[in-house]
This record gives C-alpha cells, sequence and structure tokens, in this order.
C-alpha cells in the first residue's frame, strides 16, 4: 500500500482536544493593555510617553489578539465534535457552473484529518466525559429546566442555551452518527466541493443506507443540470412527492416548463404516455427489449430464444403493416396471431409485384381463390384444425404461388405449428405482457396515437433529447414492483439504443437540414434512485459506451448486494459497479459497500504520544542516591486506513465522501428551505404520494418541505 505521512503544519502532534490555555492568556494581554492605557504611570513611572504608551499597548492587543484567535479555533475545533453546523440554501444559492457541479460545503480528505480522528478515537471516553459529564454542564441543564417553569424568569435560559462556540455550557444535540467525522475538517475551514462537469461521463454510484440523504443529493444534482439546460431524466421507483416538487419548481424557475413531463405509474389519469418499444434503431430491438426481460438460465434459453424470434416475426409484420408495436399489439396478435397472419397477406396480395406470381400459378382473382377455398370441403391438417379458416386459406394462396417474402414466410411457418404446442413455447412471454397491459397501465405503456381528446401528452426519448425535456418517472414500485421492473428495464433498453443510435449518426438523424439546425446539442443526465430496482444487462453497455454520446448517469442504491441480487450473480454486479467511475458514499450498514471506498485508498501513518515513567534502585554502596527514576514522551507511528469501515457506518445524515478525480474528500450536503407553488395536478400528485408513501417510510425524514400551496 502506499504511504501517507501525517504531516502537521507547526508541531508533531496537535493535540486539539486539550483544555484551551489560550483564553487565559488572551484575558492576561487584554488586561494588560487596558492598565497600559489607563494608568501607564504604574508600570513606567516617569518614562511614559504617549507614542510609548500607545505602541506598548497596540503590542499587547495584537499578541492577545493572536491568542483569542488560537482559542477560537481552539473552541470551534471542539464544539464541532458535538455540534453539527445546520447548512440550509435556496435553491437560488446553489453555484451554478458549465465547468463545475456544486456537491456541498467540505474538504479535501488527507492523511491530517486521519491522525486528528485517530487522537478523537483515544481520547473519546475522556473528552466525552470533559464534554458533557461536567458537573458545570449538568448544572446549567437543571438550571434552564427550573427557570423555563417560570413565565417572567424564562429569559435567563437564553443565553446558556444557545448553541454556539462561545458558550462553554452549549447543549450538545442529538445526533445520528459521529460529528467528529467532519469537524476534523473545520480547523482549517470548509469551502465548496465540486466535481468536474467533464468527469461526469465516467459516471457516478451514489451508496447509502435508507434516509440518510440519497434523495437530497439527487434534488441538488438535478437542480443544477436543469438549470443548464441539459437534458435531465430522473427515475424514481419509490415515487418521492420531494422529487417530482423539486424538478417542477426548478423547471419553472429556469424557464423550461414547456419542457417538463411527469411519467407515473400510480396516476395514470394525469400520467404522461409513453411506449418503450415504440421507436427503435433497428427492427430486431423490441424483441430484444421484451426477452431481455426473461430468465435465460439453465433450460429457459431455449424458451427464450423463441419469445425473441415471435415477437421479432409480429414486429416485422406490425411495421410493414404501419401499425404501431406496442405491448396490446403484441398480446392481442401474440394470443392469437390468426389477425395478423391474415392482414399482413392480404397486403402482399395487393402488391403490384405479387401479381405476376399469382397469376403464373394460376390465380387470376386471389379473393375469389381465397373464397373458394373457404367454402371448400377442404379441411385442414390436424395441426391446424384449431386455426382461422381464412388466415389458412390465405396461408394456403401464399403457399401455392410460392411468394418471396421473409416476414410472411416467417409467419406462415410459426401458423403451422400446433397452436396449442406453440403457445407452450412462447408461454413466459404472456405473463409479462399481461403485466404491462392491465388496467390503466395500459393506456400509458400502449398510447392510442390517433385519440385527440386526450390531453396526457406522448413523449419517446427522441424527442426529449432533441428538444431538451425534462422527465420525471415515478414507477410506483412499492404498489407493483414486478410492472415497475419492466417498465424500468425497457426504458433503459430504449436509453441505450437512443445512446447507440446518436454515437452513429448524432441527435438530428432522421431531420430535415432546416429542423437539424434548431436541435440544440445537450448533456443528457440520466438519475436513477434505487437503481437495483432497475438494473439489467442492457445497463453494462450504456456504462461503458454511452459517454461517447452525452449520457452521464448518476446512481443511487443502498448497498453492493441489492445489485448482486438483481443479477444473482457476483461478477456482473462487478461489472456494472466498475463502469462507474465516481464514487460517492453516505452512511452504509454493509461491509462489503463500505469496502468498496477503503479497498480504494492509500493506507496513512499516524503518530501517538506514549509516555514511559520508571525506576530503578541503586545497588552502589558509595552512591549518594538510594534510587533513580525516568519520565519520558515518545512518539510512536502505525499505518492505518485513510478512512475506517467504521466511520462509513457512523457517519451522520447528509454528511457523505466522495471519491472524484483520485481524491477523496468529505462533505455535508445542503438541505433546501424554499417553497413554490405547483399546479393543480402537481400538487394532487404530491400530496398524494405523500400519503401514500410516508407510512412505507420512503421519504427521509430529516428533510421535509411543508405541503406546497396549489397555484390559482
Amino acid at each position: 500500500m502506499v504511504m501517507i505521512h501525517a504531516m502537521t503544519t507547526k508541531y508533531p502532534l496537535e493535540q486539539l482536544l486539550r483544555i484551551p490555555y489560550e483564553r487565559a492568556a488572551a484575558a492576561t494581554y487584554f488586561l494588560a493593555c487596558a492598565l497600559v492605557l489607563l494608568s501607564p504611570s504604574i508600570l513606567m513611572g516617569a518614562l511614559h510617553t504617549p507614542s510609548l504608551t500607545w505602541s506598548i499597548a497596540a503590542g499587547l492587543f495584537v499578541r492577545g489578539a493572536m491568542r483569542f484567535w488560537e482559542a477560537r479555533k481552539l473552541l470551534r475545533y471542539q464544539y464541532g465534535m458535538h455540534v453539527l453546523p445546520k447548512y440550509e440554501i435556496d435553491s437560488r444559492d446553489i453555484p451554478l457552473s458549465k465547468e463545475n457541479l456544486f456537491l456541498g460545503l467540505g474538504f479535501e480528505w488527507t492523511a491530517r484529518h486521519t491522525q486528528r480522528r485517530y487522537d478523537f478515537e483515544l481520547r473519546s471516553f475522556d473528552y466525552h466525559k470533559y464534554r458533557h459529564q461536567q458537573i458545570g454542564y449538568k448544572i446549567v441543564r437543571a438550571f434552564e429546566k427550573m427557570v423555563r417553569k417560570i413565565a417572567f424568569v424564562a429569559w435567563l435560559a437564553w443565553p446558556t442555551s444557545r448553541e454556539h462556540w462561545v458558550n462553554p455550557w452549549a447543549p450538545i444535540s442529538y445526533v445520528e452518527g459521529i460529528s467528529a467525522i467532519h469537524a476534523v475538517g473545520l480547523w482549517e475551514g470548509e469551502h465548496p466541493v465540486n466535481e468536474r462537469q467533464a468527469e461526469r461521463v465516467a459516471h457516478t454510484s451514489v451508496y447509502g443506507t435508507t434516509r440518510v440523504g440519497k434523495s437530497c443529493l439527487l434534488q441538488v444534482l438535478v437542480t443544477q443540470d436543469i438549470h443548464n439546460d441539459d437534458v435531465v431524466i430522473t427515475f424514481d421507483p419509490k415515487g418521492d412527492a420531494e422529487i417530482l416538487k423539486r424538478m417542477y419548481i426548478e423547471a419553472v424557475k429556469a424557464g423550461r416548463a414547456h419542457q417538463f413531463y411527469c411519467f407515473h405509474l400510480g396516476y395514470p389519469e394525469i400520467s404522461a404516455r409513453y411506449n418503450p418499444i415504440g421507436t427503435f434503431g433497428r427492427i430486431t430491438e423490441p424483441a430484444s427489449r421484451i426477452a431481455s426481460q426473461i430468465s435465460g438460465e439453465g433450460n429457459s434459453a431455449a424458451f427464450r430464444e423463441f419469445v425473441w424470434r415471435y415477437v421479432n416475426v409480429m414486429s416485422k409484420a406490425l411495421t410493414v403493416l404501419g401499425k404501431t408495436i406496442t405491448y396490446d399489439n403484441l398480446l392481442r396478435y401474440g394470443a392469437d396471431i390468426d389477425p395478423l397472419l391474415y392482414e399482413y397477406l392480404e397486403f402482399i396480395f395487393e402488391l403490384p409485384s405479387s401479381e405476376l406470381q399469382l397469376r403464373h400459378a394460376g390465380i387470376q382473382n386471389w379473393r375469389k381463390a381465397l373464397d373458394s377455398i373457404i367454402n371448400s370441403e377442404q379441411k385442414p391438417d390436424r395441426t391446424q384444425a384449431t386455426r382461422d379458416r381464412k388466415a389458412w386459406a390465405a396461408a394456403q394462396i401464399f403457399k401455392t404461388a410460392n411468394l418471396l417474402d421473409p416476414v410472411a414466410l416467417a409467419l406462415v411457418k410459426t401458423f403451422d405449428y400446433e397452436k396449442s404446442f406453440y403457445d407452450k413455447l412462447v408461454a413466459s412471454l404472456f405473463p409479462l405482457l399481461e403485466k404491462l397491459t392491465s388496467g390503466p397501465t395500459s393506456e400509458l405503456l400502449s398510447p392510442d396515437y390517433t385519440n385527440i381528446d386526450d390531453p396526457r401528452p406522448i413523449f419517446d426519448w427522441d424527442e426529449i433529447i432533441r428538444m431538451g425535456g425534462i422527465v420525471y418517472v415515478g414507477l410506483d414500485a412499492l404498489s407493483d414492483p414486478e410492472v415497475a421492473q419492466a417498465v424500468g428495464n425497457s426504458m433503459f433498453s430504449d436509453l441505450t439504443s437512443r445512446a447507440g443510435a446518436i454515437n452513429k449518426f448524432g441527435v438530428t438523424q432522421g431531420l430535415s437540414p432546416e429542423l437539424a439546425k434548431l436541435v440544440k446539442v445537450r448533456k443528457i443526465c440520466v438519475h436513477a434512485d434505487e437503481f437495483s430496482d432497475l438494473v439489467g444487462k442492457e445497463f453494462v453497455p450504456m456504462a461503458n459506451k454511452a459517454g461517447g454520446s452525452g449520457f452521464q448517469l448518476t446512481v443511487y442504491t443502498q448497498t453492493l448486494s441489492d445489485i448482486e441480487a438483481r443479477f444473482g450473480n457476483k461478477a456482473k454486479a462487478g461489472q456494472v459497479v466498475g463502469n462507474l467511475g465516481n464514487l460517492i458514499m453516505l452512511r452504509v450498514k454493509e461491509l462489503a459497500t463500505a469496502e468498496l471506498l477503503t479497498n480504494l485508498l492509500p493506507e496513512a501513518e499516524v503518530d501517538q504520544l506514549t509516555l514511559l515513567s520508571g525506576i530503578a534502585d541503586d545497588t552502589n554502596p558509595e552512591s549518594h542516591s538510594d534510587f533513580s527514576s525516568s519520565t519520558q514522551n515518545r512518539i510512536t507511528s502505525q499505518r492505518v486506513p485513510l478512512v475506517s469501515v467504521g466511520d462509513l457506518t457512523r457517519l451522520p445524515k447528509g454528511h457523505a465522501f466522495a471519491l472524484m478525480g483520485g481524491k477523496l474528500y468529505k462533505l455535508r450536503l445542503p438541505l433546501f428551505k424554499d417553497t413554490d407553488e405547483l399546479p393543480k395536478n402537481l400538487d394532487f400528485l404530491c400530496k398524494q404520494m405523500r400519503s401514500t408513501y410516508s407510512s412505507n417510510s420512503t421519504n427521509d425524514d430529516w428533510y421535509k418541505l411543508p405541503d406546497v400551496a396549489v397555484a390559482a
């Protein structure tokens, strides 16, 4: 491991947890300064002159100020060991930049901070006793409790109850986690911690257990992305009303309300509509998106291949017929392919290129030939006995004419199978399609493009990327995790396809030169909360190749095991994690998750003061001393992790370590304090989401905005 030596600016050991003796020295200097000014003759007798008096007083004052400043720094440092500073800002105060992405306030963590953290742990018992087990501290708390019971003297409790470093008996508030982890950097002061925008294409992973600040960080990042005029897509499986509210409010502030779309499976009546398989670069993509959600382990692999072929055949036929590929259409024709076969063959028979072949086969009028076969006593074989006779007759004409159309040939071959047998081969397809076409969800995922009376907008990723959209995707995973996972995977697959198309052809593919000039190239910022509910094998190519297409991924999850459980394979989970270059870690509870960060860090060398004392008898009879003693202070050093796993499991809420560009930062996240109006439909949605999900503890209790006002 690489060694980092703990260096200090002045002394080998800082000893920042000692009693601040500088206070007495500062008071002495100030008193001496006052004495010189008030009675200079006492010190200088008849030699004093005004210039000499003022010079000495100034020197004493400067020296007193220096000692007071040192005492102040020490008191603030010790105060921060127990009391975390509050950090609330208005969203307008977040610094916006095309060069940097603001994360919060903090400092770069070095071996010096590891030394201070180590010192605090060594003196943890003594220091805690010194702070809140002092008899004076207990007396002050008892005094405050007593005077608050009497109205006209309750104000006496105000001075001692103030949370400030000046107050020697400041109350120690309850903190979840160890506040000293951040306080070790307050000696030098905090500064804004930024991530270079250029580094975001390496993608970012955010880890943290539930209710420690992941959603707050998401809101901070989304706010900047919206105001930077980027494309913003946020996946929210659980349904966090504050994320939705924040995105809409910032879209209004940025003048981009017309670009905002809310897609929510839990509230289809006011949700935008989206067809996950309606847009594609290659005709095979819809089949791949659907088949990827079907298990391919063991014997299931063969059945998944049948499903892929079946969906691919239907997709090609629907595309040729000019019909939109939707889940509804696939379910309808998948359950009974006979109508699709007849419609497609009817289309083929009407083509001018087919007329010559039909006549060559002796079929002058295919419709009369069709009626003749239908009305004849000719019967299909046993495998097609249950098939629609009209579709069977059309298939007979196709075979007789020996038409050369690959799509029709694939449909006919599928038709030739016994229906009950083929239904077994593709049986795994129908449960998936049923999930996506049941109830009001069907209207969202299989929109009717011809219904102009439906006010709910329809969007696709091409439109969002070209026009600079802002999309909130609520998947309602708490109510129906199966549908949420299927829709989330489909959306990710669609985005991956769009990334590939952009990488090859750019964002203006298929547009006229006039329209292409109107398209602005923007970064595509994808935020995926509860990432383990969304991730699939289609994520890997997006993570390692989509950066060149302008995609910037930020994923949020609780543990590494969530991703491993999603894949069922540790190697695949490692492949996903390995494609996320930047790492932000809030408080975690899993050892393996914490080690994602600690294993990437070097070791530090910390110093420790050791007291050695001894006594030895003097055996020389001629000596005048009976014994000799010695006392020594020795500084020893040892290697420790730059950040320990224990620190990551005890971080306060809203605090995090960030590893970016090879540097480690300790930061605390800001809280938003402003409220704004929402349109009536979104206000209703936010209130419903709060009431629905609050009982499931999905929102961070430490950060709650009050109910929003309804816009007129």
